[in-house]
């Protein structure tokens, strides 16, 4: 079941928004229990409680805006999709920076809505996608979106998690195109990283949300 949040200083917007999502998530065999919100400081208040998997978000609210509250949870790597949901269009290509899943507008919420849905669903089925290691203490299904890094070094393969390791004998060239359609980039010969951990990318190379 997903948890999902609408946060919107205008509340009958937010309730009819949240009854469409509901019933759009219905429509592909999916659960979620919706929250509400009027500020993004409420948001804020709650978001260490447990993981938020949909943010649906006003860009322009009072106190805490819409931007303000996207960036803390890109920077504190939350793992949240956020869909911006606003009429200005005048903010999008500053809310562009948060790496939002997607735009809707106010006004054309019914017919932007089932495509943003739809999307979203496959992409978070994706994300459960498991991947067999078989390590010298034995099988593992590992969740994908649990890699950070791989890393190969002559006939290894380290996988690197936030929590764990594996060492596998392997090639990483046999992950590389099944992994790129989970959000995986070659970065150098000898490793494949998960887009999702990038801070940001230097000439040197890629600093990771883990410091490496």
């Amino acid at each position: 079941m997903y948890r999902i949040v609408v946060c919107d200083d205008d509340k009958y917007f937010a309730k009819v928004l949240g009854s469409k999502i509901k019933r759009e998530l219905s429509s592909h065999g999916e659960e979620c229990v919706v929250e509400y919100y009027v500020d993004g400081k409420e948001v804020l208040s709650r978001i260490d409680t447990k993981p938020i998997d949909v943010l649906f978000l006003d860009i322009d609210m009072p106190e805490v805006t819409g931007i303000e509250l996207a960036e803390t949870i890109q920077r504190e790597n939350l793992g949240t999709n956020i869909i911006f949901v606003t009429n200005r269009e005048d903010l999008v290509f500053k809310a562009i920076h948060y790496q939002p899943f997607r735009f809707i507008r106010k006004d054309k919420v019914d017919e932007e809505l089932a495509e943003a849905v739809a999307s979203l669903v496959q992409k978070m089925h994706s994300e459960d996608r498991l991947i067999e290691l078989k390590t010298k203490e034995g099988t593992v299904l590992l969740p994908v979106k649990k890699i950070i890094y791989m890393e190969s070094c002559k006939h290894y393969l380290f996988v690197y998690c936030e929590d764990h390791s594996y060492e596998v004998r392997d090639k990483i060239s046999n992950y590389e195109t099944e992994l790129s359609e989970y959000g995986f980039l070659k970065i150098h010969r000898s490793y494949l990283v998960n887009v999702r951990f990038i801070r940001s990318i230097k000439s040197t190379g890629v600093e990771l949300d883990n410091d490496a």
